[in-house]
């Protein structure tokens, strides 16, 4: 029993060698391989790195595209309401309108300016003309007037 663990020491030992002297033929014709893999290992890495910080940075970018797209149609908006508001006429016409009639106005004050005047020119020439005797000058207030009720009326 003691040879035959012994030879079983032995061979376990032999085999324990075999295979390592396997694993160190492994590594060398691996080592390449393990190499690239580590290359790659470190790239992929640094990509997702990279991406990550890509993505948050499109994440800011279309945050701010969002503000400015709001901010746009806000603008957007105020133009097209003052647009509108200055296509329409309305207003302009009240104007107008307002004008014509204060011309008209005008106009007719001048005309009533000039009837007045000419009335009271006149007035004044037919009591510069008219001697003053005492019945006009008991009749007092009613001779001086210069002008009576019917130039009113025609007025």
């Amino acid at each position: 029993t003691a040879a035959t663990l012994e030879r079983l020491a032995e061979d376990l030992a032999r085999t324990l060698q075999a295979i390592q002297n396997a694993e160190q033929k492994v590594n060398t014709q691996c080592a390449d391989a393990v190499a690239r893999y580590a290359e790659r290992k470190d790239e992929l890495r640094a990509r997702m790195e990279e991406y990550n910080k890509n993505a948050d940075t499109i994440n800011a970018l279309t945050s701010d595209l969002q503000s400015v797209s709001e901010d746009l149609a806000k603008v957007k908006a105020q133009m097209d309401t003052r647009g509108a508001s200055m296509t329409d006429t309305k207003p302009l016409l009240k104007v107008k309108t307002a004008l014509t009639q204060l011309r008209t106005e005008t106009k007719q004050l001048e005309i009533r300016i000039g009837v007045l005047t000419s009335t009271l020119t006149s007035k004044k020439l037919k009591e510069a003309s008219i001697p003053r005797n005492s019945e006009v000058s008991k009749r007092g207030a009613d001779c001086e007037a210069f002008l009576d009720d019917d130039d009113m009326e025609q007025l």
